[in-house]
C-alpha cells in the first residue's frame, strides 16, 4: 500500500527542523571527540556525505554538516542502521582498519526526501548497506549505480523512481537483498540481474516492469524470498523456479502472466508462503503440491485449476490461511481439510464442487 503523504507545510518545516537539530547533535559530538586512532575518512567521502545532506535539505544553511572526522561514536560502534532505530535517521556507518574509514552503511528512511537521487551517491563506493526507502525520490536511477559493487542490502522501494531498472545492477555481484517496490519504473526486468547469484531477497511488487521474466534468472538459485505481484510481468511462469530449492516465499499475484503452473514447483518443498493469481490460458491442477507440508499460506485464486484438493490436504498442519477460489476444482472437499489446527480462513468459492461440509470444524476456523 502507498504510504500516505504528509500534509501541510508546517508538519514538512518541523520535521526538517528535528531532523537538522538531530544532525547538529551528531557533528558536535563527533566535533568534541579527539581524532580517533582507528583511521581517517577520506576527504572524497566526507564530502560526498556533506553534499548529500545538504540536496536533502537536512539543514536551512548550506554550511558543511562535518567539520570533524566523521567516523566516530555510533558510525563505528554497534549501533544497527535498521529501520526500527529511530534514533540514527539519518545515519551513516563506517568501517576502519586502523589507518582509514570508509563509509559504508546510509540509511534515510521515511523522512520525505524528494527530487533525484544526489549524483554523489554513487562516490561513496564502499556502501554495503543503503536504505533510501519510504521517500519522494524521483527520476531514473543512474547507470552510475554499477559503482556500488560491494553493495549487499539495497533499498529503494515506495519512492517515485521511473525510467528502466538500470542494467547496472547486475555488477553489484555482492548484493544479498534487493527492493525497488512501489516505484514508477517502466520496460522489462534487466537480464543482468540473473548474475545477482548471491540474492536472497528480491522485492520488486508494484515496481512497473514489465515482460517476461528473463531466462538469466535461472541462476538465482540462493533466492528465499521473491515478491514480483501487481506489475505486467507477461508470458508464462519459467520452469527454472522449480529449481530455487531454498524458496520459502513466492508472490505472482495481479500480472499478465499465463498459465499453467509448472509442474517443477513440486520441489518447492521449502515454501511456506506460495500466492500465484490471475493466470489466464493454460489450465493446471493441484498435484504440485504433493509435498508441500510447509505451506502456511497458499492463495491460487482464479488460475484455471482443474482437478480434485489432494486428499492428504490433513496432513499440512501448518496451514493457516487457504484460497482456491474461481476455479474449476471438482470433487468433495476432503473432511480432513476442517480439521487442520491452524487453518484460519478458507476461500473456495466459484469451483464445482460436490458433496458435504462436515459440522464438526477446527476451534481455529474464523472465516469459510
Amino acid at each position: 500500500m502507498k504510504r500516505l503523504k504528509m500534509a501541510g507545510s508546517f508538519v514538512w518545516m518541523m520535521m526538517i527542523t528535528i531532523v537538522g537539530l538531530q544532525l547538529q547533535v551528531e557533528v558536535a559530538r563527533a566535533q568534541n571527540q579527539s581524532r580517533p586512532s582507528n583511521g581517517t575518512t577520506p576527504a572524497s567521502e566526507v564530502n560526498a556525505l556533506n553534499s548529500i545532506y545538504r540536496k536533502w535539505g537536512f539543514l536551512a544553511s548550506n554550511q558543511l554538516i562535518i567539520t570533524a572526522e566523521p567516523c566516530t561514536g555510533f558510525a563505528t560502534d554497534n549501533t544497527s542502521l535498521a529501520v526500527e532505530n529511530e534514533d540514527y535517521n539519518p545515519g551513516f556507518k563506517c568501517e576502519c582498519n586502523g589507518t582509514v574509514c570508509h563509509i559504508t552503511g546510509l540509511k534515510v528512511y521515511a523522512l520525505g526526501v524528494g527530487g533525484q537521487i544526489p549524483d554523489e551517491l554513487w562516490s561513496l563506493s564502499y556502501l554495503n548497506d543503503l536504505n533510501l526507502a519510504q521517500n519522494y525520490l524521483t527520476g531514473p536511477v543512474s547507470p552510475s549505480i554499477g559503482n556500488l559493487t560491494r553493495m549487499q542490502y539495497m533499498t529503494l522501494g515506495h519512492n517515485s523512481l521511473s525510467g528502466e531498472v538500470p542494467k547496472e545492477l547486475g555488477k553489484l555481484a555482492e548484493l544479498r537483498i534487493l527492493a525497488f517496490s512501489t516505484n514508477n519504473f517502466s520496460g522489462p526486468l534487466p537480464s543482468e540481474l540473473g548474475k545477482l547469484t548471491k540474492l536472497e531477497l528480491l522485492y520488486f511488487d508494484s515496481s512497473g516492469v514489465s515482460g517476461p521474466i528473463p531466462s538469466t534468472f535461472s541462476a538465482l538459485q540462493n533466492l528465499l524470498v521473491m515478491w514480483a505481484q501487481d506489475n505486467e510481468l507477461t508470458g508464462s511462469i519459467p520452469d527454472f523456479i522449480g529449481s530455487w530449492s531454498k524458496l520459502i516465499q513466492l508472490r505472482f499475484q495481479g500480472n499478465s502472466l499465463e498459465g499453467p503452473i509448472p509442474s517443477t514447483f513440486s520441489d518447492l518443498t521449502a515454501l511456506m508462503d506460495l500466492r500465484i493469481s490471475d493466470l489466464a490460458n493454460g489450465g493446471s491442477s493441484l498435484a504440485f503440491l504433493k509435498d508441500m507440508k510447509s505451506l502456511n499460506v497458499l492463495i491460487l485464486r482464479n488460475n484455471n485449476i482443474s482437478g480434485s484438493i489432494p486428499s492428504n490436504i490433513g496432513d499440512y498442519q501448518r496451514l493457516s490461511h487457504l484460497d482456491l477460489s474461481f476455479n474449476s476444482l471438482t470433487g468433495s472437499i476432503p473432511d480432513s481439510l476442517f480439521t487442520l489446527s491452524s487453518l484460519s480462513y478458507v476461500f473456495l468459492g466459484n469451483n464445482k464442487f460436490t458433496g458435504n461440509i462436515p459440522q464438526q470444524k477446527s476451534t481455529s476456523l474464523l472465516y469459510m
